[in-house]
């Protein structure tokens, strides 16, 4: 495929189980763009009917189709779908129909301001509390830490340059942090309200379970983006943290013991003494303990990011695809 784009526009769609959505999706976003434009299908091993009704709205060159032989996840599927656009501008939506092919316009006029990256903001949300609640933790944090002013990070309705969006490289659950990891290559980054609408069929698939998760990805993002060229800043604060817990708890273990605290058999406060000793004891191997696993931890990243830096489709099995 040719680097230079042969269409106006691309839309990347992963969809997983979502039979009732995906065929209205298609003619809505269809309308919105008109002829120089494809829409990219990515079934993400979805279990119900989704694959027989994409087959029955595939088109060439206009509905394009391909199908995971098992659930790999949205980056890869993102990955997936990015590789084969021919688009000057990609967006992505998820398939569920609560981003609506109507913003699209507002998308494009945002687009002319010179962004790489345009990102939808649901200000409000039809979603269950759990999920809500736990976006706003979440994207509290990213802020505070990406220093990247965005409502949301992980909207799914979103607005690339072509060139940014084949040449980005995602993994694992990282598709969470696109608009940080644009942001550190030096591109704008934009946001535009959006209307969420209610979900018509099925359930989401995200939920509160899912902080956890990305907050250990947002150290990842952290590591790769802003210390990916000077790693030993980011080992150097992790270093000043544990060294300041092993330092409390030894100066608190110190007190113990200066308070005559020390043990002895039989005495009354041996219970203490040992105290001392055991905080002693966790202030080294605690503080040793953190800095060799992050360590190790940083080093493990390197080692499996790079190969799929190479080749993102190391990370899906295509089945079918149709062009």
């Amino acid at each position: 495929m040719s680097d230079a784009p042969t269409l106006s526009y691309s839309v990347v769609i992963p969809v997983h189980n979502e039979e009732a959505d995906v065929q209205e999706l298609a003619r809505r976003t269809l309308e919105q763009l008109g002829p120089s434009c494809e829409l990219i299908f990515v079934d993400d091993g979805s279990t119900d009917a989704t694959w027989q009704r994409l087959l029955e709205i595939a088109e060439p060159d206009r509905v394009r189709l391909i199908r995971f032989r098992r659930n790999f996840g949205k980056a890869a599927a993102l990955m997936a779908g990015f590789a084969v656009t021919r688009g000057g501008i990609v967006f992505t939506l998820d398939g569920d129909l609560q981003d609506d092919p109507a913003e699209i316009p507002r998308f494009l006029e945002q687009m002319t301001k010179g962004y790489g990256l345009v990102t939808g903001y649901k200000k409000k949300r039809h979603d269950p509390v759990t999920k809500v609640i736990a976006s706003r933790i979440f994207n509290f944090v990213v802020r505070k830490l990406t220093k990247l002013d965005l409502h949301d990070m992980n909207c799914g309705f979103k607005c690339f340059q072509g060139d940014l969006a084949r040449r980005l490289r995602i993994r694992g659950e990282l598709h969470r942090f696109i608009p940080a990891m644009v942001a550190a290559e030096g591109y704008a980054v934009g946001e535009i309200e959006v209307r969420h609408q209610a979900r018509k069929h099925g359930r989401s698939k995200y939920g509160a379970s899912r902080l956890f998760k990305g907050f250990v990805d947002l150290i990842t993002v952290m590591l790769l983006t802003e210390y990916r060229q000077r790693p030993a800043h980011g080992f150097g604060w992790a270093a000043l943290a544990c060294l300041a817990l092993s330092a409390l708890t030894g100066l608190l273990a110190a007190g113990l013991r200066a308070g005559g605290l020390e043990p002895h058999w039989g005495a009354s406060y041996f219970p203490l003494g040992l105290m001392g000793w055991a905080l002693g004891l966790k202030a080294l191997f605690f503080g040793l303990t953190a800095v060799v696993l992050l360590a190790a931890g940083w080093v493990a990243e390197i080692v499996i990011t790079r190969p799929l830096e190479l080749d993102p489709s190391a990370q899906y099995v295509v089945e079918d695809r149709l062009d």
